[in-house]
């Protein structure tokens, strides 16, 4: 289940209405709505707000979708690293035509390594 989809399961669960919990966490109905709606990736502070009012943990829950997704992303990389040094190594790989292909394979790696390179928060379809 999508984080969104959580926040809504535990407030409709309560009984709350989205803007009885935009009131008492101190966030906009709105913003409520586009969190829920899978428009917006909802900050810390959003999720820590929303929890205190719902007694849910759903900062803990981002952080392991996070994480999950990083470990894949990471396998990718993993992967094409492999392809990248097969290419190099076990066949007749023309560095003045090819260059690029290690430099784009060298700038992923270093952006998935680093973090900045993440999945995007999933939009609800």
């Amino acid at each position: 289940m999508k984080l969104g989809q959580q926040i809504k399961a535990a407030r409709t669960a309560q009984g709350v209405t989205q803007k009885s919990l935009a009131e008492a966490s101190g966030l906009t109905e709105r913003t409520i709505q586009r969190i829920e709606n899978h428009e917006v990736e909802p900050s810390a502070h959003s999720l820590r707000s929303i929890g205190n009012v719902l007694q849910e943990d759903f900062l803990t829950a981002k952080m392991k979708q996070q994480r999950r997704l990083q470990r894949f992303l990471s396998g990718v990389v993993a992967i094409w690293t492999l392809a990248v040094a097969y290419n190099v190594f076990f066949s007749s790989f023309d560095w003045t035509q090819r260059w690029y292909e290690v430099l784009i394979w060298f700038l992923c790696l270093i952006g998935v390594v680093s973090g900045e390179i993440r999945f995007a928060y999933p939009r609800k379809k």
